[in-house]
């Protein structure tokens, strides 16, 4: 019976280990597991719960909006007896469940914003990969995201006020596609609910935490070298939703639209 229970569980915690605060809390009664969507940080949070098989499972069907500090009532109920009268039994085999920050924003609800760039002042660095890059720029996700070939060391700052939402410090490794989940990372939500990525950090090189609010310029964490890379650099994108868009910076409007230039702050 524990087995079993521990088996249900294991993609419902799976986002208390990956989102810091945002989990599900756990009702259980004579009758049925139930499971609420918990969402403490300061962005709003797309819930996805896809059908794949038939069963007496209960669950929020499709993308539901969780608000910034608020959460999701029911999401899932399981009844005792599916996992009482079947010892293999797995959520996981019936439903699958992601989510992603922010919700998508119609483009003219997205603030027109001079970003500063993600590092200190005096100091330049090369841009390795710019927007539509050949090597990794390509996907929907990362069309606008800009490499700045930043020392394994250096400090990073934040380009834009906002809430921290995201911080994942403990990856030591890096290499190629399947590294793609393993980089260190801060996620940043802003006034307008787009996201700004701050990825391939070093191991334990984040200075801020979820919910703490930030300011352009601020330090907030160290240059790495993990996750999916060849070589140590920060990888800067702004999304809204799952949707990079394209920025513009206070030193040179132009900044990220070509690879290989050198960039002054």
């Amino acid at each position: 019976m524990r087995r079993v229970m521990f088996s249900i569980l294991i993609a419902l915690l799976f986002f208390e280990s990956n989102g810091q605060d945002i989990k599900f809390s756990k009702i259980k009664s004579d009758t049925a597991t139930t499971f609420n969507f918990v969402n403490k940080t300061y962005a709003p949070i797309t819930l996805k719960i896809t059908h794949k098989k038939d069963s007496e499972i209960r669950f929020l069907e499709g993308e539901t909006l969780c608000k910034p500090q608020d959460s999701l009532i029911n999401v899932v109920n399981i009844p005792k007896r599916l996992f009482e009268n079947d010892s293999t039994f797995e959520t996981s085999d019936y439903i699958g469940l992601s989510y992603s920050f922010g919700k998508r924003l119609h483009k003219d609800s997205i603030k027109k914003h001079l970003y500063e760039l993600p590092f200190q002042k005096r100091k330049r660095y090369k841009i390795m990969q710019g927007f539509n890059g050949k090597f990794s720029h390509r996907s929907v996700q990362s069309k606008y995201a800009i490499d700045f070939k930043i020392p394994i060391g250096d400090t990073i700052v934040a380009a834009r006020n906002g809430y921290v939402v995201r911080v994942v410090s403990h990856f030591t490794e890096r290499g190629g596609k399947s590294f793609r989940d393993k980089a260190n990372q801060i996620v940043i939500v802003h006034d307008d609910a787009t996201f700004a990525y701050y990825v391939h950090l070093d191991t334990n090189g984040t200075l801020v935490e979820v919910n703490d609010y930030v300011e352009a310029g601020q330090p907030i964490g160290i240059a790495g070298f993990t996750g999916y890379t060849t070589k140590p650099h920060l990888h800067f994108v702004v999304r809204n939703y799952d949707t990079a868009i394209p920025i513009e910076f206070k030193k040179r409007k132009d900044i990220g639209k070509k690879s290989g230039v050198w960039v002054r702050n």
